[in-house]
């Protein structure tokens, strides 16, 4: 899964310098960190984040917090700054917009 990593951080460094307007996002799922060692995670993230601040862009992740911990990226003050926590229920205002669609 690493591989697709190294693909989307080339692709998005190379359409930040050849499109003006292009895409300066990246999205991972979690999914893609699956089975791989916690210490590449951390590398892979903060290699993601240094890319995304080179083209002005965003580097965003999905990723529950069992996770995060295990990989060490929440002691890491740069990476912990920017993670924002969501914690959804099933309660009437536990949504992801904070109410519920009819």
């Amino acid at each position: 899964m690493m591989k697709v990593f190294c693909f989307d951080m080339m692709l998005v460094q190379r359409a930040a310098e050849r499109f003006e307007g292009g895409p300066r996002f990246v999205l991972h799922d979690s999914h893609l960190f699956d089975g791989v060692d916690a210490r590449q995670v951390r590398a892979a993230v903060k290699f993601g984040s240094s890319v995304a601040g080179r083209i002005k862009g965003q580097y965003l992740i999905t990723m529950n917090s069992d996770e995060a911990a295990r990989s060490g990226l929440l002691a890491d003050p740069g990476i912990a700054d920017a993670v924002l926590p969501v914690r959804l229920t099933d309660a009437e205002d536990g949504g992801l917009f904070g109410f519920r669609f009819d």
